[in-house]
């Protein structure tokens, strides 16, 4: 990290959206309980609590566990720029432990001393949502929900040095 890098904003890039994902919970767990009682049978106290534990490894939660990638937004001098970190392995389903590897900026943005700290967030906002069809990002889900809620709050003339 250069010294004049401000770093301020982290934005979650996910395998899926959530609806999909609990499309997908949906149908394992059917499986799962097929695969531990048989299909038809009454479910046993035994069976529900072999469940409840096969079910708590199967599952990790969305927000952690669907994580395939991280956008981080910075300010040097007058630009905000995004850096992308993503998973080393194939994404799947069963992703599990998670070597995390550096790819690059996805993208620059100089600041104009004419811009607004709306029409900033606004232009950022709108090149992470094209950043979502493009490359390693396409068909992945990149969650602008926090950044979304806050971002207009951010005084971005301030970090690339016009306040």
């Amino acid at each position: 990290m250069n010294k004049h890098e401000r770093y301020f904003f982290d934005i979650p890039v996910f395998r899926c959206e959530i609806d999909k994902w609990i499309f997908e919970r949906e149908n394992r767990k059917i499986k799962l309980a097929q695969n531990i009682t048989g299909i038809g049978n009454k479910i046993t106290e035994q069976d529900s609590l072999s469940f409840k534990r096969q079910y708590s490894l199967e599952f990790p939660s969305y927000y952690y566990g669907e994580t395939v990638g991280m956008i981080r937004l910075y300010a040097i001098n007058q630009q905000i720029r995004g850096e992308l970190f993503f998973v080393k392995q194939r994404i799947s389903k069963n992703l599990k432990s998670k070597n995390w590897v550096y790819n690059g900026k996805i993208f620059e943005l100089w600041i104009s001393s004419t811009y607004t700290n709306k029409i900033i967030f606004e232009k950022i906002l709108k090149i992470l949502q094209d950043e979502n069809q493009k490359g390693l990002l396409k068909n992945r889900f990149i969650n602008l929900e926090a950044f979304h809620n806050s971002g207009n709050y951010i005084n971005y003339l301030n970090l690339v040095n016009f306040l």
